[in-house]
C-alpha cells in the first residue's frame, strides 16, 4: 500500500481506513442495507442507493464537525480496496444526541467479514491513536446488550464491562472502557 495515499486516513495490518464519498453508496449499502447488520447500530436500514447516498452525506458533515482526529471511516481491505465496513472513534451522544466528553470506538463490518478479527484489529489501532496521539484518559464503546460479537471485540480491546447504562443514544446500551493506564499495562505485557 502507498502510504502517500491522501484518502487514507489510517492504516492497520490488513485493513485502511479512508474518507466517505457519494461513490462509495453501492457498497455501503451492502453493508447498511444489511438487517442484521443495521439492528446493533440504530435499526435504521437503507433501502436504496438514493438513502444511502444521504447518509453518506450525513457522516460526511458529521466529519467536518468533528476534530480531524475524530470521526467515521470507510474501511477497506488492503489487499483488494474492497469496502468492509467503517471505524469510528467520535464523542458519545447523549440521550438527546448532543455529544458529550466520553469518546467511544466503534465498528461496523459486512456479515461477509465478522469472525475473521478486522473489528478487533480496526479497533486497536483506534485506541492506540486515541492515547498515543489525543492524550486520551479513557475511551467507551457501547453496544446493544444483546451483541455479544461487539462485546466481544471490547473485551479483547482490553475494555472492561461497565453495566447498562440509559446515559448515551437514547437507549439502553452495554458500557465498556479501557483507561490510559490499563492500556499501557497490556502493551507492557
Amino acid at each position: 500500500m502507498d502510504n502517500s495515499n491522501p484518502s487514507v486516513v489510517f492504516e492497520t495490518q490488513r485493513l485502511w481506513m479512508g474518507h466517505w464519498y457519494s461513490g462509495l453508496a453501492a457498497s455501503a449499502l451492502e453493508i447498511y442495507g444489511d438487517p442484521e447488520v443495521t439492528q446493533w447500530i440504530g435499526g435504521q436500514t437503507e433501502t436504496c442507493i438514493a438513502g444511502m447516498e444521504g447518509r453518506i452525506a450525513g457522516l460526511v458533515q458529521r466529519n467536518k464537525k468533528l476534530p480531524d482526529c475524530w470521526g467515521s471511516w470507510p474501511a477497506f481491505l488492503k489487499q483488494t480496496n474492497q469496502l468492509v465496513g467503517a471505524m469510528l472513534m467520535k464523542p458519545l451522544p447523549d440521550e438527546r444526541g448532543d455529544f458529550t466528553k466520553e469518546i467511544e470506538v466503534g465498528w461496523h463490518l459486512a456479515q461477509a467479514y465478522w469472525g475473521q478479527g478486522y473489528a478487533t484489529e480496526g479497533g486497536r489501532k483506534m485506541v492506540e491513536l486515541g492515547f498515543a496521539q489525543q492524550n486520551l484518559q479513557q475511551i467507551y464503546a457501547v453496544t446493544g446488550p444483546n451483541n455479544h460479537k461487539s462485546q466481544e471485540v471490547a473485551l479483547r480491546l482490553g475494555m472492561k464491562h461497565q453495566g447498562l447504562t440509559d446515559k448515551y443514544y437514547g437507549q439502553t446500551v452495554d458500557l465498556f472502557k479501557i483507561t490510559s493506564d490499563e492500556w499501557s499495562a497490556i502493551r507492557v505485557e
